[in-house]
């Protein structure tokens, strides 16, 4: 859905404000960050995964755009927008639970990690890049 959008109207509809700085992350980092614990018995507590320092929509909009070569601007939505979005995709009840997380992540003044406990610095994985990122989902 996002991608589509992002690709026929040069427009990233997403959950949060445009002045929300987070610290990005894909799936496919989350995913590197899990294989690297299993050989890492060593790193114990919270490590953080995402883009340091955070970046806010319209910076990941910047990226959508130079990696299709295409005008994208950020549109803020509302939780509920995004889960009647998402849900034909991935079911009422996960939609639901997506669009939770957003509305409660919204009264939040930021969702950045911090250096100390990021993959960066315990498992010396750096995130992708979003041009990266959509250059190995195949985009």
């Amino acid at each position: 859905y996002v991608i589509d959008t992002v690709r026929k109207e040069g427009v990233l509809p997403y959950p949060i404000r445009a002045d929300f700085p987070a610290s990005w992350a894909s799936h496919l980092d989350i995913a590197d960050a899990v294989v690297a614990l299993f050989d890492r018995p060593d790193v114990t507590g919270v490590v953080s995964v995402g883009q340091y320092p955070a970046i806010t929509g319209p910076d990941l909009a910047e990226a959508f755009a130079a990696h299709f070569v295409r005008d994208v601007v950020f549109e803020q939505i509302t939780p509920e927008q995004f889960r009647s979005s998402v849900a034909p995709l991935i079911g009422e009840g996960p939609a639901a639970d997506v669009a939770g997380a957003y509305a409660a992540m919204s009264r939040l003044p930021d969702r950045s990690i911090t250096p100390e406990n990021s993959a960066q610095k315990l498992l010396g994985i750096t995130p992708r890049t979003t041009h990266q990122w959509l250059t190995d989902i195949g985009l």
